[in-house]
């Protein structure tokens, strides 16, 4: 297993910096940084998982891959990525509390705004309760949905990208 991590490793903490870069510039610059982290990590988590990937095959395989050599370096590298977004994510906003507490104002605002069409596309119960989650909203849960919404598309971006990348040698 070894080998799948170290052809793994430099990827993911690439792509978990990257994260961390895109958060801060985003905060340094008076933007939301939350969602629009999660939106980058969409964008990037495909290019590094690819790269890792595809690194393991020409590098550490002699050429080729296997679907689930695929799978084993991709996971790697998405939840490298994963662990150092949601680790910063977290720190930052335990040490920042006025960005966590404006991130839960816009949620809020938002959910007001909108009440309207929720409660026509939904239901008052589904509104309620949804903002009632918002208010009660915590750091650990930002962290856990940055980490969930690196982890989920990987899985789905990782299947794509081992199936298009899979070669095999017959002797």
């Amino acid at each position: 297993m070894s080998k799948y991590f170290q052809a793994a490793y430099p990827f993911g903490v690439a792509g978990g910096l990257l994260c961390i870069l895109s958060f801060l510039l985003m905060h340094w610059m008076g933007m939301e940084p939350i969602n629009l982290t999660l939106i980058f990590g969409y964008i990037i988590t495909p290019l590094f998982v690819f790269i890792g990937v595809k690194n393991f095959r020409d590098r550490f395989n002699e050429g080729q891959l296997y679907f689930s050599q695929g799978m084993s370096v991709g996971f790697f590298v998405y939840t490298l990525m994963a662990a150092i977004s949601a680790g910063f994510i977290y720190a930052f906003l335990w040490a920042n509390p006025p960005v966590f507490e404006t991130f839960k104002e816009i949620n809020i605002a938002l959910m007001e705004e909108k009440r309207a069409l929720f409660v026509e596309q939904l239901s008052q119960k589904a509104f309620d309760d949804t903002y009632e989650s918002i208010r009660k909203m915590s750091i650990w849960d930002v962290s856990v949905n940055d980490f969930l919404r690196k982890i989920i598309p990987g899985l789905f971006f990782t299947i794509i990208i081992s199936i298009i990348l899979k070669r095999t040698f017959k002797s």
